[in-house]
């Protein structure tokens, strides 16, 4: 079922493009692109046939080549082009000649820029593929693309555009920008069936789109260069050759000698630094890498080898993003844009992620890369792991919080203990006033449970070790016990209790901290099952290892996955209202003191919720091996 937004999307459009079903995690980004989209695309006043075709020829540079194709199929009359059903779509044949189109420069360029500047622009809007419809394009194109002529082409669009019309184009410009960076950080966005079928219908369509992006201005400014410096290399021979007439006539022979020697010997000392400044580079500890403006990774070191696991051969010519989790793609876009202003990032801590999936926390340091002119071309980047200090600051961190839980829980066993003293005198004297079998039983129960309630206070919610010597006990006659304790309450909430077991055996431990551990499990049972359920406890006997197995299962609401690593950490908890988050940190204490282990599994779906929690004691524990109590025979 389509949602409120796609339906008016659809309706606009005549199709659902999959640019607005893509999910987020926060709804409001589409509704927001979606609004940004009707103000500064569908309800621009300028042509709409002029727009569409503007956004397809813009789409011509971008990398992802979502945009053009989904333009194409508007234009073509697979949904309405820019969004306005009166809109006459076009044929193949008149879109092709927009699709072959490429970004004008120098010569032509000034061409284009003296049409719009001149008389000879005719009535507004032009007809398509007209000279005057290239000037336009051609000017927008190099403004769009913040091309070193972009100035003088939004100049000239001055001549062509009232103030008004002019910035409704830039809104216009500006909106296709950001419609391809959200094609760039979503790529699993697909073309939809209707272009899939138009694509594979027409072939010429389909070269020109699925062609790689159209060059850049920067690339051919590059070529430009590049034949300049085989111009100067020609004339450079030219004057070598000149000097070697010279010297056969013998005038100026030492001087020229002289002057080449220099220059050798400058060619030879700067050559030394660059390979002495690539052995630091290569040998550094921390991850050295250079991209361009576009998040291309263009240098690779040693180091970043050793921490992501990816070569130089698999990274160079790679995007950034390859290294950054999804949730993260907008931190680089803020590091590009400090970058492009000529700012220096210093210390940045974020999260990248390794070739095998493994996330790290790392320390940036970005700095822009500039030309001879002082343009930004492009950042270099330090990068260090700082995952060692981060899990270091972390334990220091909880350390600090368990000593002074510790602290204040030797404060509040002290001001505890003569109330529970004086309860205990008051159950000795009530105590034979108690005839009634089953009033006897429960009686016994509480006593015992005040018992352990003194025990709890005294061992500081776990910081405190208890005093008392390990000694033979049964985990079937603990659970009994903790069952009969707890009943009441379970069929007070609709809970039922199913038990097996199956193991009388008997091993070192410490009563009071296994009761301790069961009654923690069996409470976040009944916790998570407020509305009723089962409750399901068995003790059972292994072989493999030798030992002892407590399970403890339920059907409640169960745990996120997300929250699942940290159940065992102390003061975590999913309890909004109660909980200190330190019982199965205790629960985890006291069992692998014992020289077992705790393990926890948990769904939440509707058809299966709930969570097991099972608990291995070794038939040798290590009170048994440090002597501090006698193991029962079986």
């Amino acid at each position: 079922m389509r949602t409120e937004l796609e339906s008016r999307v659809a309706a606009r459009f005549g199709v659902l493009p999959n640019f607005f079903r893509l999910t987020t995690d926060d709804p409001k980004i589409t509704e927001n692109l979606w609004g940004f989209a009707q103000f500064a695309y569908l309800d621009n006043p300028l042509p709409s046939l002029l727009k569409e075709r503007l956004f397809v020829y813009l789409s011509l540079f971008c990398e992802v080549r979502y945009c053009i194709a989904r333009h194409v199929g508007f234009l073509v009359g697979l949904g309405h082009p820019a969004g306005d059903p009166q809109c006459l779509p076009q044929s193949v044949d008149e879109v092709l000649p927009l699709l072959r189109g490429d970004l004008p420069f120098r010569s032509e360029l000034d061409q284009h820029l003296a049409l719009c500047e001149g008389a000879g622009m005719g009535s507004f809007p032009p007809e398509p593929d007209s000279a005057q419809e290239r000037a336009i394009f051609a000017c927008a194109a190099h403004v769009f693309l913040r091309t070193p002529d972009a100035s003088r082409a939004l100049h000239a669009l001055k001549s062509v555009f009232d103030a008004k019309t002019l910035e409704y184009t830039r809104l216009l410009l500006a909106f296709i920008r950001t419609a391809h960076y959200w094609t760039e950080i979503h790529p699993e966005l697909v073309l939809e069936d209707d272009i899939k079928q138009l694509l594979a219908t027409h072939e010429a369509i389909a070269a020109c789109v699925l062609a790689d992006p159209a060059e850049l201005p920067e690339n051919k400014l590059a070529r430009r260069i590049s034949e300049d410096l085989i111009s100067l290399r020609t004339l450079n021979e030219r004057h070598l050759r000149l000097e070697e007439d010279y010297e056969l006539l013998g005038t100026k022979h030492q001087r020229t000698e002289d002057r080449l020697f220099e220059r050798e010997q400058m060619l030879e000392d700067n050559s030394k630094r660059l390979g002495e400044l690539a052995a630091i580079v290569e040998s550094s500890d921390d991850v050295i890498l250079s991209k361009d403006l576009n998040g291309i990774i263009t240098s690779w070191n040693g180091a970043a080898v050793r921490l992501f696991g990816y070569s130089a051969d698999e990274m160079i010519g790679a995007s950034i993003l390859k290294l950054i989790p999804e949730d993260l793609h907008s931190d680089e876009k803020t590091i590009m844009e400090n970058i492009r202003a000529g700012r220096r990032i210093e210390h940045f801590e974020t999260v990248r992620r390794t070739k095998s999936g493994q996330l790290l926390d790392v320390s940036l340091t970005v700095s822009p890369i500039r030309d001879k002119h002082g343009r930004v071309i492009g950042a270099s980047k330090i990068l260090r792991d700082i995952s060692t200090r981060k899990r270091l600051e972390q334990a220091l961190l909880q350390a600090e919080k368990i000593a002074a839980t510790g602290r204040m829980a030797a404060t509040i066993a002290h001001e505890i203990n003569n109330p529970l003293e004086a309860v205990m005198n008051l159950m000795y004297l009530l105590r034979p006033m108690i005839a009634d079998p089953a009033g006897i039983s429960y009686f016994q129960s509480v006593e015992t449970e005040l018992g352990r309630v003194s025990h709890i206070a005294k061992q500081t919610l776990g910081y405190y070790r208890e005093h008392a010597a390990a000694s033979n006990g049964s985990m079937g006659e603990i659970v009994l016990h903790a069952i009969a304790i707890y009943a009441p309450r379970c069929t007070a909430t609709g809970i039922e209790i199913k038990k097996a077991i199956h193991s009388s055996r008997k091993i070192v431990l410490r009563r009071g901290e296994m009761m301790q551990v069961v009654s923690n499990l069996m409470m976040n049972s009944i916790y998570a099952m407020q509305a009723g359920g089962v409750l399901s406890i068995s003790v059972e006997d292994t072989e493999s290892p030798d030992g002892v197995v407590l399970t403890v299962q339920d059907d409640g609401v169960g745990i996120a996955e997300a929250d699942l690593p940290r159940v065992f950490e102390a003061f975590f908890t999913t309890r909004s209202t109660v909980g200190t988050g330190i019982g199965l940190f205790v629960a985890k204490q006291f069992v692998e003191g014992h020289g077992g282990w705790i393990e926890i599994e948990s769904r939440q779906t509707v058809e299966d919720h709930g969570t097991t929690v099972r608990v291995f004691l070794p038939i040798s524990t290590t009170f048994e091996s440090s002597g501090e109590g006698v193991r029962a025979k079986d």
